[in-house]
């Protein structure tokens, strides 16, 4: 009994320093935005789970849907396009014959993993799990924040990235809020110097999404600080100093170790990801995503397309604003991201820019440093809440916000 009560004593008796605020903020969004989901379940005239996709995919099993009673408007509102497809690997696994190669696997597996303890449900495994994924997330990016700012910046950069006007990818069942807390987790262990974590972050990050392999570069550039830090101080360089060089490849292990799986199971990746985006995959110059996307918005007045081009403006701009603010790794981690966004040949032009954007949370350190004028943050947080708001309620009813 005493070595018990002796172990309760060594608890800590209070969570980490703004922990619980985090985990308030994320409760306070998920109610919000499920009580937009019930008042429009109410209204009557949302569209059912996957309903496109089921018409237009080649699937020869169906995902489970959450499509009767209770379930609906409260989960199976969310299950729509990519959240379709991992629901769908989740219940069935890589199935032969069908592109699901193509998405990355650690969404999908934890959603198996967590339905065992929800009743079989895939998709509400899988917004539990991004629950838990936003706060680590949000609290990681505190962290990080408070290692080069005060906590003033720290918190005003945690509510702008939970409440940017897309953040409910954060909540519906896609890999935003997973590959967010890679990403954070893994430059907070390589600023840290903590190299184990910097590698099992950046691991999950790009076991979440291909685009992790843009982890390389920020991680990579921490370990050349480090060994240039350890070579100033001691002369040396030996064979352990390869670690954090070791970190910085950890999402090309996992990008490759996927890509091997896949070749293996009889559905690569490359191959499944042409198929599923309909054409060969290839890549164009930066600018002529540009010019692509404004025909489309002036030709066809595509808004969805004005959306995703104003938002990569918008984070063109803070990463500009952020190059003499900001420590180098966060810069380099949103230059490699923002190219990868644009010298992708998707289906329709820019498509999911904005949904790519919301996790380059260093854009969000810019707009917390600007915030320090009261004016500033309180019209930036309104619009934000607003378009929150607005944008959920078309993504809801069917309209394609990616």
């Amino acid at each position: 009994m005493g070595a018990i009560v002796g172990t309760v004593r060594r608890l800590p008796r209070r969570l980490p320093e703004g922990l619980a605020d985090i985990v308030w903020l994320v409760l306070v969004l998920r109610v919000g935005l499920s009580l937009v989901g019930v008042v429009l379940f109410i209204g009557g005239g949302l569209p059912e789970p996957c309903n496109r996709d089921l018409i237009l995919n080649p699937w020869i099993r169906l995902p489970q849907l959450d499509n009767q009673g209770i379930g609906f408007p409260l989960v199976g509102v969310w299950q729509h396009w990519d959240a379709c497809w991992y629901s769908k690997i989740a219940y069935n696994g890589y199935e032969a014959g069908v592109p699901s190669t193509a998405f990355f696997p650690l969404l999908p597996l934890l959603m198996a993993v967590g339905s065992n303890v929800l009743g079989g449900d895939v998709n509400l495994a899988a917004l539990v799990i991004n629950g838990i994924a936003l706060v680590a997330a949000l609290f990681g990016l505190r962290q990080l924040v408070l290692q080069d700012f005060n906590a003033e910046t720290a918190d005003r950069a945690v509510v702008y990235q939970a409440v940017f006007p897309v953040a409910f990818f954060f909540f519906a069942p896609f890999t935003e809020a997973l590959f967010l807390a890679g990403c954070v987790w893994a430059l907070l262990g390589a600023r840290r110097r903590n190299w184990l974590l910097a590698a099992f972050a950046a691991f999950l990050a790009a076991f979440t999404r291909p685009v992790g392999l843009v982890l390389i570069l920020p991680l990579g550039w921490e370990a050349l600080m480090a060994l240039r830090a350890q070579w100033r101080v001691t002369r040396r360089i030996g064979w352990r100093d390869a670690v954090p060089f070791a970190a910085a490849a950890a999402p090309l292990v996992a990008y490759g170790g996927y890509i091997a799986f896949t070749a293996a199971v009889g559905e690569p990746y490359v191959v499944a990801y042409t198929v599923f985006l309909g054409h060969p995959s290839i890549l164009r110059l930066p600018w002529e995503a540009f010019a692509v996307a404004w025909d489309q918005v002036v030709v066809v007045h595509d808004v969805v397309t004005l959306l995703n081009l104003a938002v990569i403006v918008l984070f063109i701009g803070l990463f500009l604003a952020g190059l003499r603010r900001l420590p180098v790794s966060y810069s380099l981690l949103v230059f490699t991201s923002l190219v990868a966004i644009l010298i992708r040949d998707p289906l329709y032009p820019l498509m999911s820019a904005t949904r790519y954007c919301i996790v380059l949370f260093p854009c969000f350190v810019v707009l917390a440093l600007a915030g320090r004028r009261p004016r500033f943050h309180t019209a930036w947080l309104a619009l934000s809440i607003l378009f929150l708001g607005l944008l959920t309620t078309l993504a809801l009813q069917g309209l394609f916000i990616a």
